[in-house]
């Protein structure tokens, strides 16, 4: 078996591109569907996929010309154009390049240096000669992207499925767009263009062993994916355990991504739905308020040995979860400050509460 990694990536290709965001969306989210033939790749619900994006060709062109290198020089073992493309960050600069352009003491312009992408250094003083052994040293590596994979092997055990939402935002009047986000949503051609990928496991944040065991996933936004992941497992795998989701998004009409997959899983008593569309009321209605109209249920499900999931903003709504959750454990289950923040702590240590979060 061949053992990918970011050294050695398999090369996928994109089966099927399809926009779930509908008309009216502030943005664009998308179901991808990527190959997985002539591999032995394996992976399980919950893992991710290692994107090893390329950098658009615009951002590539503006560096060459600014570097006054020709595009086939050799650049360890590559030539220019395929080093900026694939092994450079051409988003943000490396020490060393800040160093080459602003001097050894920069620190006098900290704002610029923070919006700055290496274009634009560079373009601060055009005459500065860079030699192509230099290269490598000045920019910082393009790592690669972590994506949740929405999809069981045990449905599709020759692809898999990503849900990826277009990085897009505003800097200084510019338009920018995320690296990888850009690369699968937009440049990448359907059926053609290489994805270089590898499956990065999540032991942390899988199934649990017993299919009986009762699940409680929370997740917002792109962070529904391993949860699709896990129910397409339980229904493939005929699993008893009962299973509750906490869907978390903007709008109902635009964003309520695989909406007939959670209804029909509801329908067929497969799955119990708690839904929290921000945007469509007055006040704003997230996951964790979901939670707290039904901590009874919950704090019952949690008592009868339910694993919790938590899936998506590290920085708010996985924060806002773990303060319901700690009301809850106060509220229905009688427990002091103190002996809610030991219970929660316990759940961790049993591997009960489970996160994956960024």
């Amino acid at each position: 078996m061949t053992l990918f990694d970011r050294n050695n990536p398999f090369f996928s290709c994109i089966r099927k591109r399809a926009l779930l965001s509908q008309k009216g969306s502030i943005k664009q989210t998308y179901h991808l569907t990527l190959s997985l033939q002539e591999s032995s790749i394996t992976y399980q619900p919950g893992d991710c996929a290692a994107i090893l994006p390329s950098n658009a060709r615009k951002d590539v062109d503006a560096i060459i010309q600014l570097l006054h290198l020709k595009e086939e020089e050799n650049i360890d073992n590559r030539s220019l154009r395929e080093f900026l493309t694939q092994k450079a960050n051409l988003h943000k600069p490396h020490p060393a390049l800040i160093r080459k352009y602003l001097g050894e003491s920069p620190t006098d312009r900290p704002e610029f240096i923070k919006k700055s992408t290496p274009a634009d250094l560079i373009a601060l003083k055009r005459n500065t000669i860079i030699s192509s052994q230099e290269i490598p040293r000045l920019f910082l590596p393009l790592l690669p992207r972590f994506y949740s994979i929405a999809s069981s092997p045990l449905m599709f055990p020759r692809e898999m499925d990503l849900l990826v939402s277009l990085v897009q935002y505003q800097l200084d009047g510019h338009e920018h767009k995320g690296i990888a986000s850009r690369f699968l949503c937009e440049d990448a051609l359907v059926g053609k263009t290489e994805i270089p990928l590898y499956i990065q496991p999540a032991h942390h944040f899988l199934l649990p062993d017993d299919p009986n065991a009762a699940i409680i996933l929370v997740g917002a936004g792109t962070g529904l994916a391993p949860y699709r992941a896990f129910m397409q497992h339980r229904l493939a795998t005929n699993a008893k355990g009962r299973s509750w989701l906490f869907l978390g998004e903007r709008n109902r009409a635009t964003n309520f991504y695989y909406q007939d997959f959670w209804e029909d899983l509801q329908k067929q008593n497969r799955l119990r739905l708690s839904l929290a569309f921000s945007r469509d009321s007055e006040e704003k209605i997230y996951v964790q308020h979901r939670m707290w109209e039904e901590r009874k249920d919950l704090w019952s499900w949690i008592r009868d040995g339910a694993y919790f999931y938590v899936c998506g903003d590290a920085h708010h709504m996985a924060k806002e979860v773990e303060a319901t959750l700690h009301r809850i454990a106060m509220s229905e289950g009688g427990l002091s400050t103190e002996e809610a923040h030991h219970f929660i702590k316990n759940l961790r240590a049993e591997k009960r509460y489970r996160m994956d979060v960024y």
